[in-house]
């Protein structure tokens, strides 16, 4: 299972060099994270170049326990990269944002486990905007067997039916859902409105958005909290977001075929003339974190 799960990775890595600014990450950054074995769904606190520590890894249970800390910096800004990323990618958002606002984000690994190798291999690329039931169908079984899946923590998958089963959330239709996306509902039911940005690259957007959908359905104070303090900013895809989200900002390239591909064109958006779907400068074309930040700030 593991080396199974270690070419994936490997295989995403060299993707996350195209999509995303890896130059941004010192040696010592991306070997830390590329020598890490946290699963999807796990948390890596990143913080601006020159802030130390630079990158630390949490699990999700973790991370909330660290929040919760008297004298911690705390983290108030969440992104979720895609494109299969791995935690390389997630590392390189992470720090393009942290580095644009001068202080510490949480970045939501998007990794694999072995229910994502298998039904990654069946289903393909375009599976946006709708959770991917193959991959539910196996988790359900891996974990009605016991079987071990690399993906969830499993003090934190105790903690989150916990936590749903105390907010009337019906965890049988959300707990198996992709790991990345059940982590940010669970930040959210934890930290609700301290929460003041969300920021997504390409399949991340809808991780963000399905996480949202289901704390509005279920939370019965989310919907002013997200209206009146979160902020989220979607890059490389447009998608719908519930009406109660008035503060949400969408970019995309002029060039980006992939994400337009994938995108809700009825939806308000601004497009980034020349750009396609990496964030890396390195690549020609490609979309500006920094300036696609300003655009949404001056919205």
């Amino acid at each position: 299972r593991k080396s199974s799960i270690a070419s994936m990775r490997s295989y995403n890595r060299m993707i996350d060099r195209v999509f995303y600014d890896v130059n941004t990450l010192t040696e010592d950054d991306e070997k830390k994270v590329v020598n890490d074995s946290s699963p999807e769904g796990y948390i890596l606190r990143v913080n601006p170049t020159g802030k130390k520590p630079s990158i630390d890894s949490f699990s999700p249970i973790g991370f909330i326990a660290e929040q919760e800390k008297k004298g911690r910096p705390f983290v108030d800004t969440i992104i979720v990269a895609g494109v299969g990323s791995s935690a390389l990618g997630t590392a390189a958002l992470a720090k393009n944002v942290a580095n644009y606002l001068g202080r510490p984000v949480a970045g939501i690994v998007s990794g694999y486990g072995v229910a994502d190798v298998l039904s990654e291999g069946l289903s393909g690329w375009f599976v946006y905007g709708s959770m991917n039931w193959i991959r539910d169908w196996i988790a359900r079984v891996f974990d009605s067997i016991e079987y071990e899946d690399h993906v969830r923590d499993p003090d934190t998958h105790q903690d989150i039916k916990d936590t749903f089963e105390k907010s009337g959330i019906d965890k049988d239709q959300l707990i198996y859902c992709d790991p990345d996306s059940l982590t940010v509902l669970y930040l959210l039911l934890k930290l609700g409105s301290s929460i003041k940005l969300m920021v997504g690259h390409s399949k991340g957007n809808y991780s963000i958005e399905n996480a949202v959908r289901a704390w509005l359905d279920w939370s019965d104070n989310a919907a002013p909290a997200l209206e009146s303090s979160i902020s989220i900013v979607t890059l490389g895809a447009v998608i719908h977001f519930p009406h109660e989200c008035k503060k949400v900002s969408q970019i995309i390239g002029e060039q980006d075929y992939f994400g337009m591909a994938n995108s809700r064109w009825d939806e308000a958006h601004q497009r980034i003339p020349g750009a396609w779907h990496s964030l890396n400068p390195q690549m020609p074309g490609h979309l500006p974190v920094d300036g696609a930040l300003d655009l949404a700030e001056a919205s």
